[in-house]
């Protein structure tokens, strides 16, 4: 799973930009997951139901229990007639990692777009404004610019969405890979034949155990191993 930014300034187009890059990753067969990094608040406050949830003391963590002393929040997935949300409050306003939270929430997507972070070191497309020097920061490995036409290289105009996403997925170095684990979010780098031996150890174990009713030997198998 790779993580790509899409940043600049307000107002450059950057939501319009991961809709598109969203559309055209999916529509090659990729999963993809979408963050936008925000400045301002986002969990509910503590005045509210939700809120309050949030602000409870627990252990860190999608499956949390009591561990004493963490102030990390019990995560609530609010449960509308159009969807669901989660919200999870971070510990002391810690800054997550982007790439624990991505690891966390779309542990099986093979690319992830986060909206904003243009300060964060990751690998990013800057989306220029008209007439705009592009500013000197980290990751940055594209510009696009839908004001005017690309140049073949490093700049894309509005005609080489395509080209962008391509350019995407070769930088996510995407392979199948049978099986992926997550230690505190973050995935562990793994050869693909390790990847199978770790599958094919997991499945022979489950295929001795009686199934829900329901799954199917083709569903895709989760396992979570909790540290004591």
């Amino acid at each position: 799973m790779k993580i790509v930014a899409v940043s600049g300034y307000k107002n450059s187009g950057k939501t319009t930009l991961c809709r598109e890059l969203i559309q055209a990753l999916s529509n090659r067969g990729l999963s993809v997951g979408y963050i936008k990094r925000s400045h301002e608040n986002v969990t509910s406050s503590v005045n509210t139901d939700s809120g309050s949830v949030t602000a409870i003391t627990g252990c860190r963590g999608r499956h949390p229990l009591p561990c004493g002393g963490t102030a990390a929040g019990i995560p609530s997935l609010l449960w509308g007639d159009d969807g669901f949300r989660m919200e999870f409050k971070s510990p002391n306003n810690h800054q997550t990692d982007p790439y624990e939270a991505a690891g966390e929430f779309f542990p099986t997507a093979d690319i992830v777009i986060l909206e904003g972070g243009k300060d964060l070191a990751l690998p990013k497309i800057w989306v220029s404004l008209p007439d705009e020097d592009i500013p000197d920061l980290p990751g940055i490995f594209a510009v696009y610019d839908r004001h005017r036409a690309g140049d073949g290289d490093r700049r894309y105009g509005v005609n080489d969405l395509d080209r962008l996403a391509s350019v995407i997925t070769d930088k996510a170095e995407l392979s199948f890979r049978s099986a992926r684990v997550y230690i505190g979010g973050r995935e562990l780098p793994m050869k693909d034949f390790v990847a199978d031996f770790i599958s094919g150890g997991v499945t022979g174990m489950i295929g001795a155990l009686k199934k829900p009713d329901g799954a199917e030997e083709k569903d895709e198998v989760r396992v979570y191993i909790r540290k004591r």
